[in-house]
């Protein structure tokens, strides 16, 4: 009877193990999906497309100098640093940092004052304006604000001749573009 009663509770437990093993292994599958999804989906659209933004340049705007160093991409980013300077001072330096999220691109920047303390433009204005990607082609890059106080709309574009145009539309609707070369 002992024996009869042993087996019976050794036959349940291996068949409890197995079906627990079986159910992990379901779960498991359906766990990673959508892992595998979402990778798919980010390789898309990389920051290593945008290799092409690579590079220190400058130009005038608005009475002064306006220059922007974009640094490689690497580790799902590419960061630029700008300044814009009009005699005797600094203007502003700004921070602009694309990375990839979610299938595809974010561009977030944050704008500082000569001391480096973030600019406030109004207490209803995020410090850090965030931007969607709209569109993406042959060194050409589009995004639209979605954060309060960012811009409309800022692109990026190289043209075959080396000139690097900036488009951006504020957030009261101006419309600007600044052009700039390489340093050399």
């Amino acid at each position: 009877m002992k024996n009869l009663l042993f087996l019976l509770v050794f036959i349940s437990f291996v068949f409890a193990c197995d079906n627990s093993i079986s159910r992990n292994e379901e779960n498991s599958t359906l766990l990673k999906f959508p892992e595998v999804v979402s990778r798919e989906e980010s390789s898309t659209i990389s920051v290593s497309q945008l290799e092409w933004l690579t590079g220190q340049r400058e130009g005038s705007h608005d009475g002064g100098i306006v220059e922007q160093t974009w640094f490689p991409p690497r580790s799902g980013t590419i960061t630029a640093l700008v300044r814009s300077t009009k005699e005797p001072e600094t203007r502003f330096v700004e921070i602009i940092h694309i990375r990839e999220i979610n299938g595809s691109l974010e561009l977030n920047l944050q704008i500082f004052n000569n001391s480096l303390e973030s600019e406030n433009i109004s207490a209803t204005y995020s410090r850090i304006h965030k931007f969607e990607l709209t569109e993406l082609g042959d060194r050409y890059l589009a995004f639209k604000g979605v954060s309060n106080g960012a811009h409309r709309t800022l692109s990026y574009q190289r043209s075959e001749g080396d000139i690097f145009s900036i488009h951006i539309e504020t957030n009261v609707g101006e419309r600007i573009e600044i052009k700039l070369t390489p340093i050399i």
